[in-house]
């Protein structure tokens, strides 16, 4: 199945505190900001391929953002942080699943999820030097994806079907705001996690690990009284799970 769709939104507008001060240059801080509009283009498909045994997904899209609200601050206009409809942008993307169970393995299942974004500030409206044309927007990797492999099998005439999962996150680098002052950059990663356990009717046991490598991956990031401060995520870490379906 193969589909395109249009989409509209927004958000409603905001006041400002430091509404009518005015900068060297003649520029007015404004009272209240206008709606930020997003236009949505989409592509995308459902497909079941090879005698259902693989399922793939996704979709192609373009984004079009227009008088992106945005928090500046900039002492050549004012010494508060203030909003404004600083710019435009564009987001170009694909994105997509898929699920791999061979006939040929039973119990076998190779399942994953990636995106791909290209993001960027296409035109700056407001006079500052803390929003810069043709940069890239918050939180928006150029890739990310996931990888699982879940084996599965029966345990004899036991009743008992174990399992064991290895999986692995990937995300690239990104940054944490659109406006310079705010902007720090968090590097990419790749963790890596596994499980392994057996259940049966309506109980389950699995013992497992996450964050095998320990990698301190940077998920997010601010600032704190001027200082950068960066968020990374748990560190290894290893349980075990017991569950009862009821």
């Amino acid at each position: 199945m193969f589909y395109a769709t249009y989409s509209e939104g927004f958000r409603p507008g905001l006041l400002n505190r430091p509404g009518g001060a005015v900068s060297p240059s003649g520029y007015m801080v404004p009272f209240e900001l206008q709606t930020d509009e997003v236009n949505n283009y989409e592509i995308g498909w459902k497909t079941e391929l090879f005698d259902r045994q693989l399922r793939f997904n996704g979709s192609a899209f373009y984004v079009d953002i227009s008088n992106l609200q945005t928090t500046i601050f900039d002492t050549s206009i004012v010494n508060l942080f203030f909003s404004d409809n600083a710019a435009d942008a564009r987001i170009l993307g694909v994105e997509g699943d898929f699920a791999f169970a061979p006939y040929a393995v039973p119990g076998l299942t190779v399942a994953g999820a990636f995106s791909v974004l290209d993001t960027k500030i296409t035109e700056v409206l407001t006079p500052t030097d803390d929003v810069t044309k043709g940069n890239s927007l918050a939180y928006a990797p150029s890739f990310q994806g996931n990888l699982r492999v879940r084996y599965e099998w029966d345990l004899g005439d036991t009743g008992l079907v174990a399992h064991v999962m290895p999986q692995m996150v990937h995300s690239g680098s990104k940054y944490t705001d659109i406006i310079n002052i705010n902007r720090l950059k968090l590097d990419s990663y790749t963790t890596f996690a596994m499980t392994a356990g057996v259940k049966k009717d309506d109980w389950s046991v699995e013992v497992f690990g996450e964050n095998l490598t320990d990698k301190r991956a940077q998920v997010s990031g601010n600032f704190y009284y001027d200082a950068p401060r960066i968020n990374t995520n748990r560190p290894l870490t290893v349980g075990v799970r017991v569950g009862w379906h009821y």
